[in-house]
């Protein structure tokens, strides 16, 4: 600790300028040096880290594995990203839990090891993460048909499960194919004029009715309600597929009915 007191001034003008975390810890995991970031994600002031254990940055559920680890960590003296695929969690001043991603790295100064941990909040992160993944279930779970395509190439980019279902293709096969190539009654140009008022930004949605094509040569009719979007700085078309074969077998016997009604009266 008396090092880091020494050379205080030079750790304070290398580290106050990261946005990241900085905790360093010695041999016995006690914290001998921190900087502002670290101090604010963790709601405590300089004084009350310097001289304490590291466990009291730690959910206590943790203490156990974690000073296995930190241990090994040190007795092996190399560079790595902590956890390797488990989710990481310090702990604030006033026992609020948030996810952390740490990298460690130790190093020698004066023939004592030391261990700098760069920790960094990744609450948002995981709050993006765990709301695409929300919309992902959506999208593979749903009920319609889903499908996805580059609007440049037209090739499908995913398509959910329920549509790989109906269709019969598999993903590896889709994704050689474009909406054409499951449209037997649509050939490109007749496809690029229906989709041209949302490349035109004329329309918010273009909805049609049309046939699809399985794998196995059946057909089934459709509706398509399909809009322009973007991946990244890539535009897409996402089209939403209903299968109206019962709609449309209900019409057919309604309007057989009507028809042998209408020869009775």
């Amino acid at each position: 600790m008396r090092v880091f007191q020494k050379n205080s001034n030079i750790f304070n003008l290398l580290s106050e300028g990261v946005s990241e975390g900085i905790i360093v810890v010695n041999a016995e995991q006690e914290i001998v040096a921190t900087n502002t970031s670290a101090e604010e994600m963790f709601g405590y002031e300089k004084e009350e880290l310097i001289g304490k254990p590291l466990d009291i940055l730690i959910p206590k559920r943790y203490h156990h594995n974690h000073d296995a680890h930190v241990d090994n960590f040190i007795s092996k003296s190399e560079k790595r990203q902590m956890g390797h695929g488990r989710d990481l969690f310090g702990i604030c001043k006033d026992g609020h839990e948030f996810p952390v991603e740490a990298g460690l790295n130790p190093f020698e100064l004066y023939g004592a090891t030391y261990v700098m941990a760069l920790i960094i909040d990744i609450t948002e992160r995981k709050r993006k993460e765990k709301e695409l993944n929300h919309w992902a279930r959506i999208f593979d779970e749903s009920l319609n048909e889903i499908f996805v395509f580059d609007a440049d190439t037209f090739n499908f980019i995913n398509v959910n499960k329920e549509a790989q279902r109906n269709i019969g293709y598999t993903m590896d096969e889709l994704l050689t194919m474009t909406p054409v190539d499951i449209k037997p009654r649509l050939n490109k140009p007749k496809f690029l004029k229906l989709i041209q008022p949302l490349l035109k930004d004329e329309m918010g949605k273009v909805g049609f009715e049309t046939t699809h094509e399985r794998k196995d040569g059946s057909s089934y009719p459709v509706e398509v309600h399909l809009q322009l979007s973007s991946m990244g700085e890539k535009k897409t078309f996402i089209a939403i597929i209903l299968d109206i074969t019962e709609r449309k077998n209900y019409t057919e016997k309604l309007e057989k009915k009507v028809e042998q009604r209408t020869i009775q009266l």
